[in-house]
């Protein structure tokens, strides 16, 4: 939930970096960065705290065991010895709707963003696109698996182990990655890097006899 949350704060950090350039020090200040972080552990919370409160009341008599990796709200509804259909809708309703909402205004944001830069020049806008794109991979790796799993009525399928892990590690994971590629530097890093393998290649191939280069 708190993911969510923050990536709505960094697609709006977005929007100011790349619309507002000159007033971006000020709106964006530490207060207001902090602000967002406070107001999405909040949201987060709230969000998950609905759904704890809809499991913890329920009867379990029968298996203690679920097919999945964390005790998530469907895997675990499967074990409550009473007809969860309704709880199951309301679950479709926070977690569904929230993640669904979510992904469209954030698409809409971006769609704001790109109408605002047409005008620009080219260079400002490849610089705006570049500064969005990382954003963009991390949204769409964290959304689509999420909305995947949770627009949908109450059923659980073995993929959802798969999905599960895309939005709770995976893209976690990616993160740190994703985001320094626009750092000049990582990118000259992996430049020489790439450069040096293909070195080492080239040298290899020199070693070999020509006649077994084809082969190679």
């Amino acid at each position: 939930g708190i993911e969510v949350f923050i990536l709505t704060g960094m697609a709006y950090d977005r929007y100011v970096a790349i619309c507002k350039p000159l007033h971006y020090t000020v709106i964006m200040s530490r207060r207001t960065c902090a602000i967002i972080t406070a107001a999405s552990c909040a949201g987060g919370f709230m969000h998950s705290f609905g759904q704890f409160i809809l499991a913890i009341f329920l009867p379990y008599c029968g298996p203690n065991e679920i097919d999945h990796y964390f005790c998530d709200i469907y895997p675990l509804l499967k074990l409550a010895c009473t007809d969860t259909s309704m709880i199951g809708f309301l679950v479709l309703a926070n977690s569904g709707s929230v993640s669904l909402v979510t992904f469209v205004v954030l698409l809409i944001s971006y769609a704001v963003i790109l109408y605002a830069i047409k005008s620009y020049s080219r260079e400002s806008r490849l610089k705006a696109l570049s500064t969005c794109s990382s954003h963009i991979t991390v949204v769409v790796l964290f959304f689509v698996p999420l909305v995947f799993v949770y627009i949908r009525p109450q059923r659980t399928f073995p993929e959802d182990k798969v999905f599960a892990l895309f939005f709770t590690i995976i893209a976690p994971m990616l993160n740190p990655l994703i985001y320094t590629l626009r750092n000049m530097e990582m990118k000259n890093a992996i430049k020489k890097l790439w450069s040096q393998i293909m070195g080492r290649r080239g040298n290899r191939l020199k070693d070999i006899p020509a006649s077994h280069h084809r082969a190679y």
